[in-house]
């Protein structure tokens, strides 16, 4: 039975959820402060992390910390079922001696995102683990339970052995390797032009075929996918840099006009530049996807 668990966002855990994938505002990608352990249990669904795209397989764990942007593109007449664990890394201090805390996260601080590909031979070990987390009390006298951190300690060690194992980029191959390239070459030059004549004189392919690859791999076109990066490199801009005018945030994200680029910003994320500035800031609401 699918369970969802969570404690004030500091833990917040999804057993087997097999709802169907709603996309929640920014056309599905989303970011967090928290840690994400991500198993994928059943289906089809290519996953966007950053400029990293994955073809998930049944077995496959993905650990993200959280704040690159992503979201998965499951196939709608399958199955989605997923297990996603968010947790605050800072809760593990209060329980765990700090000499022992540094390998259990190597895997998020060290790589930052990553996918691991367990065997069905070590598939049963990895799932016993989230089934044991399900049946256990997430808070006890008002704190997150110790037991509840025990079992994800021993989740984390299991982790951070097998991804000394996992080798990722020798692994893609043919057809995610390509769209692997557009993700890549996007990240590196989505501040100038981009045309689809680039991409495909980069890749040596056709325009039409990077262009039904692209879309077929990630369920959007590859101007969609770059006007969202271009926009998430604006939210940070608007955030952090706040002496910096709309206008020079609009060229430094890529768009050559500041009305194309106001018009955007609020298609994608719902309101103008200059109310988004305004905003009070919040961290964002965990949800499992």
């Amino acid at each position: 039975m699918p369970e969802t668990m969570r404690m004030d966002h500091a833990i917040t855990y999804g057993y087997r959820s097999a709802g169907p994938f709603h996309p929640p505002a920014i056309d599905g990608f989303h970011s967090h402060l928290q840690y994400e352990i991500y198993y994928f249990h059943e289906g089809i669904c290519t996953y966007i992390i950053g400029e990293h795209s994955y073809h998930l397989r049944p077995g496959d764990v993905l650990l993200m910390h959280g704040r690159t942007l992503h979201r998965p593109h499951p196939e709608p007449d399958h199955p989605y079922v997923r297990s996603t664990l968010h947790f605050d890394p800072t809760l593990l201090h209060e329980y765990i001696r700090t000499e022992h805390i540094g390998g259990l996260l190597l895997p998020f601080e060290q790589s930052g995102n990553r996918r691991i590909s367990l065997s069905r031979e070590e598939q049963p070990e990895l799932e016993q683990l989230l089934a044991q987390l399900a049946v256990l009390p997430l808070e006890e006298q008002g704190k997150v339970s110790f037991r509840f951190i025990l079992k994800l300690c021993e989740l984390l060690s299991m982790l951070a052995s097998r991804c000394h194992e996992e080798q990722t980029d020798s692994s893609r191959a043919g057809k995610e390797l390509y769209v692997q390239h557009v993700l890549d070459y996007i990240e590196t030059r989505y501040m100038h032009e981009i045309t689809l004549e680039q991409i495909a004189e980069h890749l040596h392919l056709s325009r039409a075929y990077i262009t039904s690859l692209f879309k077929e791999w990630t369920g959007m076109t590859i101007f969609k996918y770059l006007y969202h990066r271009r926009i998430s490199q604006a939210r940070l801009l608007l955030h952090y840099q706040r002496e910096l005018s709309i206008t020079e945030i609009s060229r430094l994200s890529g768009f050559k006009q500041l009305p194309h680029f106001s018009r955007v910003f609020k298609e994608i994320v719902g309101c103008s530049p200059e109310s988004y500035r305004s905003r009070p800031s919040s961290a964002p609401t965990v949800q499992s996807y």
